[in-house]
């Protein structure tokens, strides 16, 4: 289901749960990694695999992607579930995405993302419809 939003909160010890339905979708081993926006992107284990490949693809003598693919693999982090099906959110996860309390776990177009609530009602607070309109229909060819 795209584009559905889940609103959570972190627990006393950074916790947290992937809703249930996303869950299935990940399947039992997934990773959290940053992701654009200020938001974490969780990857399933096999759209992680197609991730690490690419980022292993960079060429040695191309600065700016080697440094992307550095930092990306870097903060890349495999989760772990408890008992109760919680997941830690690392702190160098948690300060990428100034994720503090509240959190928006959403289905996003190419994976799942974890938002701080703040940084997500920002990111759409001034939103420009004539630059979307064109970014979808880019999307579509029509440009």
């Amino acid at each position: 289901m795209s584009g559905k939003n889940y609103s959570h909160q972190l627990d006393a010890k950074n916790r947290m749960r992937i809703p249930a339905k996303l869950r299935e979708e990940l399947g039992e081993n997934y990773s959290i990694t940053v992701g654009t926006g200020g938001c974490l992107y969780v990857y399933s284990e096999s759209q992680m695999q197609e991730v690490r490949a690419t980022l292993t693809n960079v060429s040695a003598y191309r600065e700016k992607q080697l440094k992307a693919a550095r930092f990306v693999l870097y903060n890349t982090w495999d989760a772990e579930e408890d008992k109760q099906g919680r997941i830690l959110l690392p702190e160098n996860l948690r300060k990428w995405a100034k994720i503090q309390k509240n959190v928006i776990v959403f289905k996003g177009p190419n994976c799942i993302e974890i938002w701080s609530e703040e940084v997500w009602n920002d990111y759409f607070n001034d939103v420009n419809f004539d630059e979307l309109a064109d970014a979808l229909e880019q999307l579509n060819g029509n440009v």
